[in-house]
């Protein structure tokens, strides 16, 4: 059977030039990605939430989906119910993360003075959504008049159906803001990285032996500075989905049958990598960079670099492959005479524009 890889594009979702935002006038927008609009996604995808001051993502749980978050900017409170012994109640700030398991019921309630931008990662590419509205409206009236005898409010209430992502909610004044005081919290800033360098950038993650709750979704952060590239790699196991965050970046995407090009990123847009594809993205611009992942596992096997593999190799082999099979030829040929052995991925890596 003949068998085509998609075209490169396929894996680029540029958010705000193709994606049309639900908007709930005076308390917030969302970007809602799934495999409807991002056929390429497998296994995870990510929602661009921007919620507004006293607003909040109303309560709702997800059947068929664990959801980790990241927040981009602002102030947020969780709150989660699963039981009655197991319930939580936290605050984050830019740059921590907090997990919601499987169907429990949750809000993302805006208790900072300024708009919060999320970035809400689900671990399925069409999750389902619940809402309080949703769920109190589909339940039969007499079960609602148990609830709320000798009131008749609820009979009568019809809320609406279409699951809005946001609205209001006045933040209380007692609010004691307590941050990641919960196992469902995550401060990345507080993880020891998997690469730090002052001139070149950082690269964290948030996977299952560091954030024992998680399951199904996991979440990388790596963040760029001007002129610095991402080591080329590829995940054995886990399928990627990445968000530019911050500034922009230029991916590469190596599959087989497509011709090499870059895809320019802005911020906000979205990069899906499929598993064991090999990829890098670069830093060109002045400003920094920071690009958040969601891996399709809560444990993906660790990246395997391009160049730390290539490494493992004889010389021997490696330029007659490169002779035989690139473009060079002739005995003075030795396209890799200079490649620098490696045992550890780079992670980032300083590039000449």
């Amino acid at each position: 059977m003949d068998h085509k890889n998609p075209p490169l594009d396929a894996y680029h979702l540029p958010l705000v030039r193709k994606i049309k935002p639900v908007i709930v006038e005076n308390v917030g927008k969302a970007y809602v990605v799934s495999k409807n609009n991002f056929p390429a996604l497998a296994g995870v995808t990510c929602y661009t939430l921007e919620v507004w001051e006293e607003s909040m993502r109303i309560p709702h749980w997800h059947p068929n989906a664990s959801e980790l978050g990241y927040v981009v900017s602002g102030e947020l409170e969780i709150m989660i119910w699963r039981s009655p012994g197991e319930s939580a109640v936290f605050t984050l700030t830019a740059g921590m993360c907090w997990f919601i398991p499987q169907a429990a019921l949750h809000s993302l309630n805006n208790v900072g003075k300024t708009p919060a931008q999320l970035l809400v990662g689900f671990s399925s590419e069409l999750p389902q959504d619940i809402d309080l509205p949703v769920a109190f409206n589909g339940i039969p009236a007499p079960l609602r008049d148990a609830y709320t005898s000798p009131h008749t409010q609820l009979r009568e209430w019809q809320g609406v159906m279409d699951n809005p992502l946001v609205g209001h909610c006045s933040v209380d004044p007692a609010l004691q803001r307590v941050l990641t005081a919960s196992p469902y919290g995550f401060d990345l800033a507080k993880v020891t990285p998997l690469f730090n360098d002052k001139q070149l950038g950082n690269v964290t993650w948030g996977v299952k032996s560091n954030w024992n709750i998680i399951n199904n979704i996991s979440i990388l952060r790596a963040y760029l500075h001007p002129n610095v590239a991402r080591d080329a790699i590829w995940y054995p196991d886990a399928g990627t989905l990445y968000v530019i965050a911050k500034g922009e970046a230029l991916f590469h995407i190596i599959i087989e049958g497509s011709k090499p090009a870059a895809i320019h990123a802005k911020q906000f847009d979205y990069i899906y990598v499929p598993v064991g594809v090999l990829h890098t993205f670069m830093n060109t611009s002045s400003a920094d960079c920071e690009a958040i992942a969601f891996f399709t596992k809560a444990d993906p096997q660790p990246e395997v670099s391009l160049s730390v593999a290539t490494s493992f190799f004889p010389e021997t082999v490696t330029q007659a492959a490169m002779l035989q099979y690139g473009n060079l030829r002739g005995e003075n040929a030795n396209p890799l005479a200079h490649l620098i052995n490696k045992t550890v991925s780079p992670y980032l890596i300083s590039i000449k524009k």
